[in-house]
C-alpha cells in the first residue's frame, strides 16, 4: 500500500478548493492542505468545499503569517483581526490543523522573534483549542527571515505545550540541508516535499518549487533523517509553481502523486 499523501493547494494554486478535494481524490491523495488566501475572500467558495468535504479529509488551513511591529514585538493587533476568520473557516471545513508561519522582515533582531513567534503561537492555541483545532508552526529558510533554521523552530517552540511543527523540503534546503539536530521530531505534525532548481539556496522562492525528484534537494537524506527520528506521516505536496498553475491540474495531481510514491515507496525508501 502507498504511503498517504495530501495535495496543498497551493500545488495548483489558480484551482477553486472544492475542485481541489475532488481532484486529490480522483489522483489518489489522502487529503488536502486548502489555501486561506481563496477562501477569505470567496464565501461561495468557502460554502461549495464544505458542502462536500469527508471526514478528516483538510489536514489544514495554510494558514496565517505572524507579523512584527516596528519595535520587533508581536503585531497583536494585525492577529487579533486575522485569527477569527480563519478559525472560522478551520471550524466549517474541519480542518485538523491552522498552519502557522513567521514573517519575512530583514534585519528583524532574532531573540526578539523567537519571543514573538512564541507570543502568538500560544495566542492562537489558545483560541483553537475549544474546536480541537491544532496549530503547527513552519519556519522559512529565506534569507529575511528571522525564523529560518530547524534549530530556529525548535527554539520557539521549546516548553510551549500544544504547538506542533511542520517541516519543509524547500525552506530546509534554503537553510543549508543541515542536519535536524535541535530539531524536535517528535514535535512534528507534516512534511511538505518539493524539489528546487540548481541556484544557489538563499536564492530559492516559491515560485521555484518544483516536483521531488525533478531538482536537487537530496529528499531521500530528508526523508530518512525524520523516519529515523519516529516519524511516519502525513506528507504533502507543496509547490508554488506558476508554471504549474498553468498546467491542467488533474495532471500536475497525477504527475506530483507518482513522484511521491517514487519517493516514499520506492526501492530507496527508509534506506
Amino acid at each position: 500500500m502507498r504511503t498517504p499523501v495530501h495535495l496543498n493547494g497551493a500545488t495548483i494554486m489558480t484551482t477553486p478548493t472544492d475542485r481541489h478535494l475532488r481532484i486529490a481524490r480522483d489522483a489518489g491523495y489522502a487529503g488536502v492542505e486548502v489555501r486561506a488566501q481563496r477562501l477569505l475572500v470567496d464565501a461561495a467558495e468557502l460554502r461549495a468545499t464544505a458542502r462536500i468535504v469527508r471526514t478528516s479529509e483538510i489536514w489544514s488551513l495554510n494558514g496565517i503569517q505572524l507579523q512584527l511591529t516596528p519595535e520587533g514585538r508581536l503585531d497583536r493587533e494585525r492577529l487579533s483581526v486575522e485569527m477569527g476568520p480563519r478559525l472560522d473557516i478551520c471550524r466549517r471545513l474541519a480542518a485538523a490543523y491552522l498552519l502557522v508561519v513567521p514573517p519575512r522582515a530583514a534585519g528583524a533582531d532574532r531573540e526578539a522573534a523567537i519571543a514573538a513567534m512564541r507570543d502568538g503561537l500560544a495566542i492562537l492555541r489558545d483560541a483553537a483549542a475549544p474546536d480541537r483545532i491544532g496549530v503547527a508552526f513552519e519556519f522559512l529558510g529565506f534569507g529575511d527571515c528571522p525564523i529560518d533554521t530547524p534549530q530556529l523552530a525548535g527554539r520557539v517552540v521549546t516548553g510551549l505545550p500544544g504547538v506542533d511543527l511542520v517541516l519543509d523540503s524547500c525552506h530546509w534546503h534554503a537553510s543549508g540541508a543541515g542536519t535536524l539536530g535541535g530539531f524536535p521530531i517528535d514535535r512534528l505534525a507534516m512534511v511538505h516535499l518539493n524539489d528546487a532548481p540548481a541556484k544557489p539556496p538563499r536564492e530559492i522562492e516559491d515560485g521555484d518549487r518544483i516536483l521531488p525528484g525533478r531538482g536537487v534537494i537530496p529528499l531521500t537524506v530528508l526523508v530518512d533523517a525524520v523516519r529515523a527520528g519516529g516519524y511516519r506521516g502525513p506528507w504533502s505536496l507543496e509547490t508554488f509553481n506558476p508554471e504549474y498553475w498553468a498546467t491542467p491540474p488533474e495532471e500536475i495531481a497525477r504527475a506530483g502523486r507518482a513522484a511521491m510514491a517514487r519517493l516514499l515507496d520506492g526501492p530507496t525508501a527508509g534506506s
